[in-house]
């Protein structure tokens, strides 16, 4: 395997049909993927029961994945395999295990999990909070970003009376310490962590609270940055549909030290580093009868740049009421422009005022900072 190349995203979205048995073009995928976006319609497949799906770009390039059926109930099985809990077991041979997702895009691969003993449903970022807590009540296993967990679990207790997960997991975002203890505290669980990429299931948490790389199902390569911090290097062998060999990740994992509590063998990690992003956020609009301030999480406002072109890499800092926006590849007038209409798009969905979005010059970093896109300064 040493003797193959490795990749990165961008050289596989240069290519993108060499990368995939059927030939499939970036532009095919993405018509169908953008579409579904738009639409909020997640169900539509390519030729031969492909599913396409699009990260949101968390280190900088959103990514493009493929997937058959077949290499869906696989990784739904392995994810229901090392993540479904004792209790939340004994409920399964009783009744459907009620599963709610909190993401900006449903697939056709998370409905995979939806059975005769997993009742899954799907729950829009792009929409209030607030108009999914009535469907939360009765929910086994919740599972959102750490932001929107953090959000649900700072409501008043009668809010929140009839949601009590026997089971609540972090996705998508980095699971701040702070956020995690008020988390387990509102809902009296420990907050369990799936790391996903486009590259497929990576990691899992333990009891113990380590996320442990999925090392049964891919193999991963370190690529070391110093005596802890790495670079996966994915192999997956299972997808046959888009070749995932030696994909090198820009995320940087830190690696635990010492052997894991729980005596699991396999590599364990602290943290994914470089996925720590603010939460915005809009006035309400007066048709959604509320003056509270409606919160617009880094998944969702990650993915609706994207949908405005390529910008090359980008910063947004919101002052108030205006987002100030830096980009490297387009033309400021013209990212502006873009940018602008999408996040007036998505207000809408939201039922929120839009934001006043300005430019400003590229922001001084510090070369060992948290690379941090969205930021909240006042």
């Amino acid at each position: 395997m040493h003797e193959l190349p490795i990749v990165d995203k961008r050289t596989v979205l240069a290519d993108f049909a060499s990368f995939n048995r059927f030939g499939i073009t970036l532009e095919a995928a993405l018509e169908v993927a953008e579409a579904a976006e738009r639409s909020r319609d997640f169900t539509d497949q390519l030729p031969g029961g492909v599913t396409v799906g699009l990260s949101s770009g968390t280190t900088g390039t959103r990514g493009v994945f493929l997937v058959s059926e077949s290499e869906s109930r696989l990784w739904a099985g392995i994810l229901l395999g090392q993540l479904v809990s004792p209790v939340s077991l004994r409920v399964m041979a009783r009744r459907p295990l009620r599963v709610a997702l909190f993401l900006r895009a449903n697939s056709n691969l998370y409905e995979t999990l939806d059975s005769n003993r997993v009742a899954f449903s799907w729950h829009d970022l792009t929409q209030p909070v607030g108009d999914h807590l009535a469907a939360l009540a009765g929910t086994d296993v919740l599972v959102a970003p750490a932001s929107v967990l953090r959000r649900i679990a700072d409501l008043d207790e009668r809010e929140r009376r009839a949601i009590r997960p026997l089971q609540v997991i972090s996705v998508a975002e980095t699971l701040d310490p702070e956020d995690e203890t008020v988390i387990a505290a509102a809902f009296g669980r420990r907050v369990e962590q799936i790391y996903q990429a486009t590259e497929g299931l990576l990691a899992v948490s333990c009891p113990a609270g380590r996320l442990h790389l999925n090392e049964g199902h891919v193999h991963v390569e370190p690529e070391w940055i110093d005596h802890r911090r790495f670079h996966p290097i994915v192999t997956d062998v299972n997808r046959t549909t888009q070749f995932v060999v030696r994909h090198r990740l820009d995320d940087v994992l830190l690696a635990a030290p010492g052997p894991c509590p729980c005596a699991r063998p396999g590599r364990s990690i602290a943290a994914v580093l470089g996925r720590a992003d603010d939460v915005l956020h809009l006035r309400a609009s007066a048709s959604s009868g509320s003056d509270d301030l409606v919160p617009v999480y880094p998944d969702v406002l990650r993915h609706t740049v994207a949908l405005a072109g390529d910008l090359g890499d980008y910063r947004i800092e919101q002052h108030g009421e205006e987002w100030h926006l830096a980009v490297t590849s387009a033309t400021p007038v013209t990212a502006l422009a873009r940018v602008s209409v999408e996040t007036a798009r998505l207000a809408e969905r939201l039922r929120a005022l839009p934001p006043v979005v300005v430019p400003m010059p590229w922001p001084t970093e510090a070369p060992d900072a948290k690379r941090r896109r969205i930021r909240r300064v006042s």
